[in-house]
């Protein structure tokens, strides 16, 4: 806010008439910055010539000032545009954009060398579609590439992604799940560590005009909705291009706003602007905030049944063809490859019918691909729950096209679920593994229960003849029934939790009379459930919570209160009492009629 922090233009000779951009600093402390830099005419205006380009400068602040900006040299700043800095963990690689003239814009890789860096490679995993502004920070245990894509799979426009980095490899690529993207454009990605905050712009949240920085808090359950922390950080104009060090409160951003340095008018280009916490902020800043656990755990088991169905997808007869066996050597990772490698011959199975290859380029993309990454979301989520010692069965259940007998069916789709628990095994250099095996010191496990079945579920209309390989194999409607879904995530070691009766009928009530109506809730495992709090769909109905423990056998009660304000007529009101047991959550529902 206004009043805890203030904002500074950057002088000469950081900033000039020309554009200047995307400030951070590095691991040797200088100011990294682009700029895309050119002549100015006799009367002192920018020339708009084929020559500009955009390159990468440093400079050192100094007593009195800065030193002149410095384009880094070859091979970093070679030919086309070369942009937005990033460095790994380690210090070993440099990242940067480069646009080629004429070509898509790209994230590349450049290793250090003992004066300087050496030539750029491109990083593998980011495909060949539109990729830039990286950066790197460590989330939890893994080093991560942040990165804005026009790529498909995001809500549209540019987009906010992220993968899992090793050098110049990416993986598992996806764009951010949660509130973050949206239909309109989100850049500018900067995740601070120590905060664990993701600073980025956009021009669609709700802002102050053109693009506004947001920040958005990784709490337990991801990322969390969007802030915008207003003026003086944004304005009117353009702001974009958040850094941030929580260990100084210092903080930069790029903004074309009234005052950056411009002959062709007052918001023609843009600055680099750093702001400072007031140092009594700081610590504020950094410190971590009171975690309730119980909570936490709830929540991130909801976050996993919230992905269910988990659908992923799989090549007719795969893996395996041919073969009578109920289980595979092979991951779903390996399947999944093999099975997007073979995207051209889909393509070619419909010839020039081009809404067959739109539908089946769309199925690739919207259920193969987004299966994939949705698997990966769910198995940081999983390796979290994981991680706090509980215990959590996957209920996996298996479907197959009807090219072969039932039987056959329903050891292919063993094989295929298999897959799955081989990659849940080899993941994250084998995280998972002692959750699966049960040798986990933290006495966490993993269980899948597999549930296959074959050709007796699948969908009508899907051909089982073998020589009409368009409809049997290659069309959307057989390629959608070759799949595994992950339906249930249970918690083996939870508490039981029943009520007498969910649903009480008021009757006719007058204008204001107010009702409790007393439901009971009964432990009937073997350990102790707890309630975790209580949600309303509105004010005119709540709940009280004596206690919050019912031991093994026990029983409680829970007050529900109608205040007797609804609309005249029919009513339905419904209050939630959440669990750290199974179910989750429990729903008692009143209703009943109001009078005029």
């Amino acid at each position: 806010t206004s009043d805890s922090l203030f904002v500074e233009h950057l002088p000469d000779p950081v900033n000039t008439y020309d554009s200047e951009f995307g400030g951070r600093y590095g691991p040797d402390s200088l100011l990294y910055l682009s700029s895309l830099r050119g002549d100015l005419d006799r009367d002192g205006v920018v020339q708009d010539t084929a020559e500009y380009h955009v390159a990468i400068f440093r400079s050192r602040e100094q007593a009195g000032g800065w030193a002149e900006a410095e384009a880094l040299p070859d091979p970093v700043n070679g030919s086309g545009n070369n942009a937005n800095v990033a460095w790994s963990l380690d210090g070993r690689f440099l990242y940067f954009t480069h646009c080629p003239p004429g070509g898509t814009c790209h994230i590349v890789a450049s290793e250090r060398t003992g004066d300087g860096y050496g030539p750029p490679q491109e990083l593998e995993g980011l495909g060949t579609a539109h990729s830039t502004q990286p950066m790197v920070a460590r989330l939890g245990k893994e080093e991560l590439l942040f990165f804005a894509s026009t790529r498909s799979g995001g809500p549209g426009g540019m987009d906010l992604w992220v993968g899992k980095l090793k050098g110049t490899d990416v993986q598992f690529a996806r764009p951010l799940e949660g509130p973050l993207n949206t239909p309109g454009n989100e850049s500018c990605p900067f995740y601070d560590s120590p905060t664990q905050t993701l600073f980025f712009s956009s021009d669609f949240h709700a802002g102050l005009g053109g693009y506004d920085i947001f920040t958005s808090h990784h709490g337990p359950l991801g990322f969390e909705s969007p802030v915008n922390p207003g003026a003086p950080i944004n304005g009117p104009a353009n702001d974009l291009y958040p850094a941030f060090d929580a260990r100084t409160g210092t903080g930069l951003l790029t903004s074309n706003r009234v005052g950056s340095l411009a002959k062709k008018g007052e918001t023609c280009c843009n600055d680099l602007y750093r702001w400072q916490l007031k140092q009594e902020e700081v610590a504020a800043v950094v410190e971590k905030p009171v975690v309730d656990t119980a909570t936490v755990s709830y929540r991130r088991l909801t976050s996993l049944r919230e992905k269910l169905p988990l659908r992923l997808y799989f090549h007719n007869d795969e893996p395996g063809p041919r073969s009578w066996d109920t289980t595979t050597a092979q991951d779903y990772a390996q399947t999944y490859r093999a099975y997007t490698a073979l995207l051209p011959d889909y393509r070619a199975a419909f010839g020039e019918n081009n809404a067959g290859r739109g539908a089946i380029e769309a199925f690739f993309r919207d259920r193969v691909d987004h299966g994939f990454a949705q698997l990966n979301d769910f198995i940081a989520l999983l390796h979290q729950a994981l991680d706090e010692g509980q215990k959590v069965e996957l209920v996996v259940r298996g479907f197959a096209s009807p090219l072969a007998k039932s039987d056959y069916n329903r050891n292919l789709s063993l094989r295929r679920i298999q897959s799955m628990i081989n990659y849940l095994a080899r993941v994250e250099s084998g995280a998972l593994k002692p959750y699966l095996d049960g040798s986990a010191a933290n006495g966490g496990r993993l269980t899948v229960v597999k549930a296959p079945f074959g050709e007796d579920r699948s969908a009508a209309g899907v051909s089982d003849v073998l020589e009409d390989l368009q409809n049997s194999v290659y069309s959307v409607a057989a390629a959608s029934e070759r799949r595994i879904e992950i339906e249930q995530v249970l918690v083996t070691d939870a508490g039981v939790v029943e009520a007498d009766a969910q649903a009480v009928d008021l009757g006719v009530l007058a204008p204001g009379q107010e009702r409790t109506v007393p439901f009971t809730l009964r432990n009937t495992g073997d350990r102790p459930v707890t309630l975790l709090g209580t949600e309303s769909e509105c004010g005119c109905t709540t709940a009280e919570l004596g206690d919050t423990t019912i031991p093994p056998g026990g029983s409680l009660t829970v007050d529900v209160h109608f205040n007797g304000r609804v609309p005249a007529g029919r009513f339905t009101r419904s209050v939630t009492v959440r669990t750290d047991s199974e179910p989750g959550s429990i729903t008692f529902t009143i209703f009943g009629t109001m009078t005029e």
